[in-house]
């Protein structure tokens, strides 16, 4: 199951595409996608309006800045991010519902739990999201949580889209919410190990990486 993003709030429905699959092969000669360096949608923010992509599919790629990428490492706790990258295709499936799929890339800088030393890694993620006016997620929502109430431990529960915005999908937030799901909570550097002892009482798989470097560091204090 995909991981929910928080959603903001509902402000205007979006217009209402016509009924029934409308997109048709091929990529739109124009696409209009905005986008302020310091949004208040966040530090990464590019938004296409969705009636774009009524008619045909939108093919966009988009690419954070030095000044976003810098903001978005501050966001995450990382020493650096130095590439963030997105290419998405924006299609419609009729009765107002829009998916966006595609792929983020990025390269960033964290620092190892074992180690203590900054390392840098790649973060690939791939995007597949469902979009609809904040009046068909809020039903879906309704119908979603009355399903799991019904049976908790239904599987086969599609869960509601995401809200279109003002008419709009901001990729840029996408793109920055898909990398932070991205990245390691817990990055080890590339040959980085616990010490075979802890390794083997098994400690290592009862303990967050953190614990175990702070029981390290009371057993070498202590010792």
């Amino acid at each position: 199951m995909k991981t929910r993003r928080p959603k903001p709030p509902p402000s205007r429905p979006a217009a209402k595409a016509p009924a029934g699959p409308r997109h048709r092969g091929g990529e739109r000669a124009e696409v209009h996608v905005s986008g302020a360096m310091t949004a208040p949608e966040g530090p990464f923010s590019r938004q296409v309006e969705v009636a774009q992509a009524e008619d045909k599919p939108l093919r966009i790629k988009i690419t954070a800045t030095e000044g976003e990428c810098d903001a978005l490492a501050r966001l995450y706790d990382i020493p650096a991010i130095h590439n963030l990258t997105a290419s998405f295709e924006v299609t419609t499936t009729g009765r107002g519902i829009f998916l966006v799929t595609g792929e983020v890339q990025a390269r960033v800088t964290q620092t190892c739990v074992v180690t203590l030393d900054p390392f840098e890694s790649d973060v690939v993620q791939a995007v597949e999201l469902s979009f609809a006016s904040p009046q068909d997620v809020e039903r879906a929502e309704a119908a979603y949580a009355k399903r799991h109430e019904e049976d908790p431990d239904a599987a086969d529960v599609p869960e509601p889209p995401d809200p279109i915005i003002n008419g709009r999908i901001d990729l840029g937030a996408i793109a920055a919410e898909q990398l932070a799901l991205g990245l390691d909570p817990y990055p080890r550097k590339p040959g980085a190990a616990f010490p075979e002892e802890l390794a083997q009482a098994g400690e290592i798989a009862e303990v967050s990486p953190f614990a175990a470097l702070a029981k390290l560091r009371k057993d070498a204090t202590e010792g």
